[in-house]
């Protein structure tokens, strides 16, 4: 362990602390920082409306951030440098692996340290599935699996990640600003939803009763305090209407905070190198403790605002955007861990280097966009109730993908 440690963890401590804090400024709990739902979401955006995803449609503006500020970062110490070519489809499977696991876990191998920082005691379970997935990955490391070796590119596909990120700040503008085109999907800011189906999504007065129902069409309050449909039948109990959950896509910080904070985390990220599994798979692998200074330090640092903020509650029950099947999130970040060994670093890390200039951490971006809208479209994402009936199935199919990919490209002893 040299001083480099130090480094890692007061960039980890910081991205944790700025997490909670978002979530202080309107983010979903425990979510200040979820590269998986945050792109969930922001992919919710293009299909929500035909994905099942308009509860969690939104361009998040932290993604956009953090590529720009890891791209500015970059520019600035001249290490903005195009490449790719080294397994560049298969990152793509691996981004896809990741993400659909990372659902079915409901978060990414950074929001498993911040709901653990947040004191969900559920994420405990995910974090020891990260790590057998982890360490797995560094035997089929031990044994030759290599995507092989980047190249250089043409500059124009090293700037494929800033492109995407410039095209989805105007739309995220056009889109707060209310000037978007047609045939986008935007979960209303605030939106509340109740649990029967088809659920009853409604925004909330002062009162804290429904000030305006969005779904149904055409839907009202009744005296009782019951929603009810155009044809007069009850859509949603008075009980239902009372227990009511935000949509996690209504639940966000001001555009503006959002950016701001995403380009100093990017910029952050970038000069620290911080991976959420990278510390992890070099304790397994060369013995060096480093890097997990820098996971050591976001779980500190998020586990201090919580509390600092009163976001702090420790427990099993009752927390957000999470579910309690022990084995289902033991599993699901197992697999998500192997995944990010085999594709180099954690989806933080994928983002940030396609801001660098990195081709196929761009397709790794890719493939994890493409999986959140198959996860949510074909039903395979859990919910706060627990896996869905294609949960297991889906991870026992992907665990055989990833065993497959690591002995395809393991590289044979001369």
């Amino acid at each position: 362990m040299g001083p480099s440690a130090w480094i890692f963890g007061a960039a980890g401590a910081f991205i944790g602390v700025v997490a909670a804090w978002l979530v202080s400024q309107g983010n979903p709990g425990n979510m200040g920082l979820c590269i998986a739902c945050f792109l969930r979401d922001t992919t919710g955006f293009f299909g929500g409306a035909k994905a099942n995803m308009g509860a969690v449609a939104y361009i998040r503006p932290e993604i956009i951030g953090l590529i720009l500020g890891a791209a500015i970062a970059a520019f600035a110490t001249k290490e903005f440098r195009p490449r790719g070519g080294s397994g560049t489809l298969l990152r793509f499977v691996l981004g896809f692996i990741f993400m659909v696991s990372a659902l079915i876990f409901l978060g990414c191998t950074v929001r498993a340290w911040l709901r653990l920082g947040g004191g969900d005691l559920n994420a405990l379970y995910g974090v020891a599935g990260i790590i057998v997935g982890v360490s797995i990955g560094a035997v089929f490391l031990k044994n030759g699996y290599n995507l092989g070796r980047s190249k250089r590119l043409p500059a124009p596909l090293g700037w494929l990640g800033v492109l995407l990120a410039v095209v989805l700040l105007g739309l995220a503008l056009a889109s707060a600003s209310g000037t978007a085109p047609n045939g986008f999907t935007v979960t209303k800011a605030k939106a509340f939803a109740t649990g029967t189906t088809p659920p009853a999504v409604f925004l909330k007065g002062p009162d804290g009763t429904p000030s305006k129902i969005l779904k149904p069409d055409g839907a009202m309050l009744a005296p009782d305090g019951s929603i009810v449909g155009a044809d007069g039948a009850v859509v949603a109990s008075a009980e239902a209407v009372a227990k009511a959950k935000p949509q996690p896509g209504g639940k966000r910080a001001p555009i503006a905070i959002s950016l701001v904070a995403g380009l100093v985390l990017g910029t952050v990220a970038q000069r620290s190198r911080f991976c959420s599994i990278g510390g992890i798979r070099d304790v397994v692998l060369v013995k060096r403790f480093d890097l997990l200074f820098g996971v050591i330090g976001l779980l500190v640092g998020a586990f201090v605002a919580n509390v600092a903020l009163g976001q702090f509650n420790l427990g099993f029950e009752n927390q957000p955007i999470a579910h309690t099947d022990a084995l289902g999130n033991f599993a699901a970040m197992a697999v998500a861990g192997l995944a990010a060994v085999m594709l180099g670093g954690c989806p933080f890390r994928q983002v940030i280097m396609s801001g660098e200039g990195d081709a196929d951490a761009f397709a790794a971006v890719l493939g994890m966009a493409a999986g959140a809208f198959v996860a949510h479209w074909q039903g395979i994402a859990s919910s706060a109730k627990g896996l869905s009936q294609l949960g297991w199935p889906a991870l026992a199919v992907m665990a055989v993908v990833l065993v497959a990919i690591a002995l395809i490209k393991r590289e044979r002893a001369a």
